[in-house]
């Protein structure tokens, strides 16, 4: 690992002249939050923001990963010889790599669904490379270690959630007074607030939290949630937010100057081994609006099929507001890759103990919220209602039913009984339908209509409770994750050289939990010494300041006879522990989330007869019916131009079963 000091012919040779400043800051090219809500309110604003033509948004976008990566990619790498910079280290292996990603094709202004598609592709990365010719974005992340199927699903969400923004914005097509009640509630149903205490950007997220993260040997918050504790309710104007923690005084120019918000807990909220981040659930129905207040009557739930009283159907109300941060979410994800690649010593920055605790608190809290909030509350509002007290009876636990879309895996189909005793065949774990996979026919009554927004009146039934899986066991199933991500940390210790690399200091060597895992360093490092193996461990990658058993770690090496310069005629598929069976383990290739939030999507739903929605590991809804399609989904959206389909599907192909090629070939 290398650290390129500012200034120098080495650091020049890769960065070149006057990048130094571009990359050392990062602000987002796309329109903040609040400049899409209004552009929607005034189609004027749309034309300076860029946002009247699809091909600028792709432009923009990609600007962003462009700039982002790079940014990402200068920090682990460039040392301005302070004491942080001795955190700062590279692999020399992906040196090429860096140079190709950091002197990428500029990005144009424009671009059509062809040209995101020559920007993502990173086939034969190494021979183009190795060419030395500038290259393609796409070309220089799949060098430094993105799975190629990964580079070309990024660039597909790229093109979904720019046909999204520019398909919302185009419908609306009056210029609005965002004052009247009327404006923001459909506003809202579109662009929430998003009820954080902080009100970052996604600049923000990027340039304060994200980098300083991946400048420690902790990298562990980037894939922890962004709140912890247990769920609370906020009622907002024209709707209710919902997340873990604490709440404080908040207030913006949508959403009124006596609010509340959520206090983040220094998670970035990834969630592990997928490009989705979480932060508050928002439900964007209004609880003093016509369909809620109909319901109170006596009318339809809203959280059920689009009626005459209910302008959509239920699972369209709640978005998660991590979906209005697209750069940070893709960025972190790159970050998970370049760490889980094989061999990397990035992947000892992660410390899984932690990210297993606090994910399965964040999913049980929400589990707890839902028994004890809002099981009880429609018996509560009825007794109310008997005795005159409607009016006074807080609402939270109706909409606290959309907490089960941040943290539910919904684990069964109905297989037979009526809609009042429905019965239930469960799936094996983690098998599991997640977010908009849950608005499907055949999984519980009214499923297609109302997804993850459970239209509960009354405390389930044991058999639908059964079926209430949560995301850290059932799909994306965080804690099998997890558990593969422990076992690489372990077998890479065994099989490969990255314990002369890393530092004990790293997070995944840090505390009582993780001592076994140090006794492994340990153990592995003083065979190293005495190893064949060691010659071919690169000197230039091993950490300076580095100790084993309380002796200089570089200087023992050196003694025992590992070359100052590296060996490179050598096997790379090297073994340090005879003993070790069996194939390396794979992690699961990374989950590319949906990127369009289920409010931008058709309101109106088509039925699609004997259809299932996706689900990962192998469509484990099973079952046959009747789904509800909200109009072409992400992967549709992203098949305009043949070539970009075929990369994408081949992605979207290789994702659909445990295993990788973990470095490009």
């Amino acid at each position: 690992m290398v650290a390129l000091r500012v200034g120098t012919p080495e650091h020049l040779a890769v960065f070149g002249q006057g990048l130094d400043d571009i990359l050392s800051s990062f602000e987002s090219t796309m329109p903040s939050h609040q400049e899409i809500q209004n552009a929607w309110c005034d189609p004027s604003l749309r034309t300076a923001l860029g946002l009247d033509n699809l091909a600028k948004i792709a432009a923009l976008q990609t600007l962003d990963l462009r700039q982002g990566s790079r940014a990402l990619l200068y920090d682990l790498a460039s040392s301005f010889g302070n004491q942080a910079a001795s955190v700062v280290n590279f692999p020399t292996e992906l040196l090429s790599g860096l140079r190709a990603t950091i002197q990428s094709s500029p990005i144009a202004s424009s671009l059509s669904e062809a040209d995101v598609l020559e920007v993502f592709n990173g086939e034969d990365a190494a021979a183009k490379v190795k060419a030395g010719a500038t290259v393609a974005l796409g070309v220089g992340l799949a060098a430094v270690g993105t799975a190629i199927p990964v580079v070309g699903q990024i660039g597909a969400a790229v093109v979904a959630l720019g046909k999204a923004i520019y398909t919302i914005l185009d419908a609306q097509k009056k210029a609005l007074d965002q004052k009247q009640a009327a404006v923001r509630e459909a506003m809202y149903q579109t662009f929430p607030p998003l009820q954080t205490a902080d009100s970052v950007t996604d600049s923000g997220l990027v340039q304060n939290q994200l980098r300083s993260i991946l400048v420690t040997r902790d990298w562990t918050p980037v894939f922890l949630p962004r709140f912890q504790g247990e769920w609370i309710g906020i009622e907002r104007d024209k709707g209710f937010a919902f997340a873990p923690g604490k709440k404080t005084k908040w207030s913006d120019e949508f959403g009124g100057d006596k609010a509340e918000a959520f206090v983040p807990s220094g998670g970035v909220g990834l969630i592990p081994g997928t490009s989705i981040l979480t932060s508050v659930i928002q439900v964007n129905l209004d609880p003093r609006g016509h369909a809620f207040s109909n319901f109170l009557k006596g009318g339809d739930d809203p959280r059920g099929p689009m009626t005459a009283s209910n302008p959509m159907s239920g699972a369209q109300y709640v978005i998660d507001t991590g979906s209005f941060y697209p750069a940070t979410a893709r960025l972190g994800a790159l970050a998970w890759e370049w760490a889980t690649r094989t061999g990397s010593p990035y992947l000892y920055r992660l410390d899984v103990p932690r990210m297993h605790a606090a994910w399965k608190a964040y999913c049980d809290a929400g589990s707890d919220y839902l028994r004890e909030r809002v099981f009880p509350w429609y018996a509560k509002f009825l007794n109310a209602k008997a005795h005159g007290g409607a009016d006074n009876v807080n609402l939270e636990g109706f909409f606290g039913s959309a907490v089960y879309y941040g943290v539910g895996s919904w684990a069964c189909r109905q297989s037979g009984g009526t809609n009042f005793k429905p019965v239930f065949t469960k799936s094996p774990i983690p098998s599991g339908r997640y977010r908009e996979q849950i608005k499907a026919a055949n999984l519980y009554p009214g499923s297609a209509h109302s997804g993850g927004f459970l239209p509960i009146l009354s405390e389930p039934g044991q058999g639908f409770q059964n079926c209430m899986g949560t995301i850290y066991y059932r799909n994306p199933a965080i804690r099998d994750v997890l558990d593969k991500l422990q076992e690489r940390q372990r077998s890479d210790l065994r099989r490969t050289l990255v314990c002369a690399y890393v530092r004990r200091t790293d997070a995944a060597f840090v505390g009582e939990e993780n001592k076994a895992l140090l006794d492994l360093l340990n153990k592995q490092r003083a065979l190293l010494l005495t190893s064949e193996d060691r010659f071919y461990v690169n000197m230039l990658d091993v950490p300076e300041g580095e100790t084993h058993e309380g002796q200089d770690w570089r200087g023992l090496l050196l003694k025992s006879g590992v070359p100052a310069l590296p060996n490179l005629s050598g096997s790379k598929k090297l073994r340090l522990d005879e003993a070790e069976p069996g194939d390396p383990p794979e992690l699961p290739p990374l989950k590319i989330g949906d990127p369009v939030p289920p409010a931008w999507k058709p309101k109106v739903a088509t039925l699609v007869p004997g259809a299932l929605s996706h689900a990962s590991q192998g469509d484990e809804g099973g079952g046959r019916g009747e789904a509800v399609a909200a109009g072409p989904d992400w992967r549709d959206l992203a098949a305009g131009a043949a070539a970009f389909g075929g990369l994408f599907a081949a992605g979207w192909a290789i994702s659909q079963r445990w295993g990788r090629k973990s470095t490009p070939e």
